[in-house]
């Protein structure tokens, strides 16, 4: 209409026609404005690099959308009622009509945003496709699958690079194509990842780039439309009947430190089993959720059946037993694990948050909690060599059954060089496939000794292995009191202390890292500064 001089006779309103002209002339540019600013948009979420503010400047692009379409109507709307007001014929019933219809687009359009705000359209179009869709299973999937289970960290890495996959509970997914709404650089982040943390809103990115964001139903549902296959799964919980339930009774708490405590739960339904058998079984996690409030969040923990009190019994049993008959030279009466577990064991530190998880359940004792899983992939421990591993405060949770099995590795080695297989033997009850060709460097970091959970795994190792030619553990423990018999440093984590601990010649495998954000975000940049390439750096 500017553009063709086209306009309808204003009847008494020529006065209108310049006001009208400065308002669509505006119209027009921001529109251009607001197409440019679409295509930059475009650019960043498509770009590697790191964006910043790009949720602000997304929701800035959204909302002058909807004003520019708002005033829009308004202005059509108003417009066409100053041109037609006048009119003595039929004007007043086109009117009538008009705004009839216009109040139509205008429910129907606010209704469709409330169902797209919410989800419902894209729930109700993949309807159909909420389970995980049957995948045509390429050769190229196939061969990626085998080489996630079998470890085979150097081929993925070579035959992969440029395929964009992640792994989502227990299914692995391919979204290479997809572009994330938050910046391809969130992709580039969690690539060959376990990504439920992120999903569920647990915590951000390390390196502090995308902060902890809950995502809605709508990812969930886009992901499980794009899996291609699932991890092998191993089980901790045994089921009794068919009849299962994944709601457990918190049956026990018991404080471990001022902010730490023990979590025992409990379903008749299920058996817990009390000892993993490989190196490879260790790092997957549980889904917890409370079935009384919906307003906590859905959060991961890791296994720790080494941490269950009847773990912890034999474990001081067990170190007690290989110390007596190896400085005895005499036979005693092996103690003996238990087969399964009487709860479910997690370790949990209370943080205070708005609708926290950790502070509910802190604070709820004898609720149904709705447990899920175990989830997830293994640490990826390789077979043999040397891998590092470096955590703060509750970041050793995580390993503490791995190291519980280093332990026990450690005492069936001293049992087999001194007394013989079959004394070995009595002490592996569960056939475990221990493997003596690993060495961990653990880099441990603690506020101060109340903070040393699992100590009693760690310090009979470093006792124990003496009696060994080789030693399969170096600990060394970030904290201000000494401890006989321990290494212990005061210096932060930095280049030169990781240099004087690990030696210039990184023949290390992986290096493992959990721990608060500020270590998480500052220990890959240290290693990447040694020369460590970034495919042998991995969070937990």
């Amino acid at each position: 209409m500017i553009f063709s001089g086209n306009t309808p006779p204003l009847n008494g309103n020529q006065n209108l026609q310049g006001l009208h002209n400065i308002i669509g002339y505006t119209f027009l540019g921001l529109m251009i404005f607001q197409m440019l600013g679409g295509v930059i948009i475009k650019f960043c979420i498509q770009s590697v690099n790191t964006q910043t503010h790009l949720k602000i400047k997304s929701l800035m692009h959204i909302y002058l959308g909807y004003t520019i379409y708002l005033l829009g109507k308004i202005q059509l709307g108003f417009g066409y009622y100053m041109t037609y007001q006048n009119q003595k014929e039929n004007g007043k019933g086109d009117i009538i009509s008009f705004w009839c219809v216009y109040g139509f687009i205008f429910l129907w359009r606010i209704i469709f945003e409330m169902f797209y705000q919410n989800g419902m359209i894209y729930l109700i179009l993949k309807k159909q496709n909420q389970l995980p869709k049957e995948h045509s299973g390429t050769l190229q999937d196939s061969l990626l699958i085998q080489y996630i289970e079998q470890n085979e960290q150097s081929h993925i890495y070579n035959e992969f690079q440029n395929k964009l996959w992640l792994i989502f509970n227990d299914e692995i997914i391919d979204l290479t194509g997809f572009s994330h709404p938050g910046g391809q650089y969130i992709w580039e982040s969690v690539k060959g990842r376990e990504v439920s943390r992120f999903i569920y809103g647990g915590c951000g990115l390390e390196d502090g780039t995308a902060k902890q964001y809950p995502h809605s139903k709508n990812a969930v549902v886009l992901l499980k439309n794009h899996v291609i296959g699932s991890l092998n799964t191993i089980k901790f919980t045994i089921p009794i009947d068919e009849n299962t339930s994944t709601l457990w009774k918190l049956e026990t708490i018991t404080k471990l430190n001022d902010k730490t405590s023990y979590f025992g739960f409990t379903n008749p339904k299920y058996n817990i089993i009390s000892q993993f058998t490989t190196i490879h079984s260790f790092g997957k996690y549980f889904q917890i959720q409370s079935s009384s409030s919906k307003k906590t969040p859905i959060r991961q923990y890791t296994c720790i059946a080494s941490m269950a009190p009847e773990n912890v019994a034999y474990r001081k049993e067990l170190v007690k037993y290989i110390d007596y008959i190896y400085t005895t030279k005499q036979q005693a009466k092996a103690p003996q694990q238990p087969k399964y577990l009487k709860e479910l064991p997690l370790i949990i530190k209370y943080y205070e948050s708005k609708n926290g998880f950790s502070q509910y359940i802190h604070n709820h004792k004898d609720e149904m909690y709705d447990i899920q899983g175990p989830y997830g992939p293994p640490h990826g421990i390789p077979n043999s060599g040397k891998i590092v591993i470096i955590c703060g405060g509750t970041g050793i949770f995580p390993f503490l059954d791995l190291l519980d099995f280093l332990l026990k590795t450690v005492i069936y080695q001293i049992a087999l060089n001194k007394f013989g297989k079959q004394t070995a033997d009595n002490l592996n009850p569960y056939d475990c496939q221990f493997n003596p060709n690993i060495h961990i460097t653990l880099f441990f970091a603690a506020a101060n000794k109340t903070e040393l959970i699992g100590s009693d795994i760690l310090f009979p190792i470093i006792q124990l292995q003496k009696y060994l030619e080789k030693p399969f553990l170096r600990l060394i423990i970030k904290i201000k009191d000494k401890i006989e018999g321990i290494e212990t440093i005061e210096e932060r984590f930095s280049k030169q202390m990781f240099d004087k601990f690990l030696g210039k010649n990184l023949d290390y495998q992986r290096y493992l890292i959990c721990g608060p954000p500020p270590m998480q975000a500052s220990v890959p940049i240290i290693l990447q500064e040694m020369g460590i390439q970034n495919r042998f750096i991995h969070f937990i």
